[in-house]
């Protein structure tokens, strides 16, 4: 099984606003055009860098499927937040791949 991961850290003082648009949202959007299931988020409890940081992982069948949801519809995902929440916001996503 393959995971698409993406960390997030977010600044305190827009913290309530992102969690409300990640979970009413950014996650739906995901569930509804995608390959992706599972979702599952997470709160980062190692800090090392200011602000609170998070964890949102969606599972997909194969890589294939993951490249292919992420060239259609992760840059548009991605510029809405941005759009939202500016620099409030950062993240970086990663591929893992599920040994045991």
């Amino acid at each position: 099984m393959m995971i698409f991961n993406t960390t997030y850290v977010v600044d305190e003082k827009i913290h309530s606003a992102w969690m409300q648009w990640m979970r009413n949202y950014y996650i739906k959007e995901i569930e509804e055009t995608t390959p992706l299931s599972q979702p599952a988020f997470f709160k980062v409890l190692s800090q090392e860098v200011e602000g609170e940081s998070y964890c949102l992982q969606f599972s997909a069948p194969s890589i294939l499927e993951m490249k292919e949801w992420e060239n259609k519809h992760k840059e548009r995902l991605e510029a809405m937040m941005r759009e939202k929440f500016g620099e409030s916001v950062l993240f970086f996503s990663t591929y893992l791949k599920q040994l045991l």
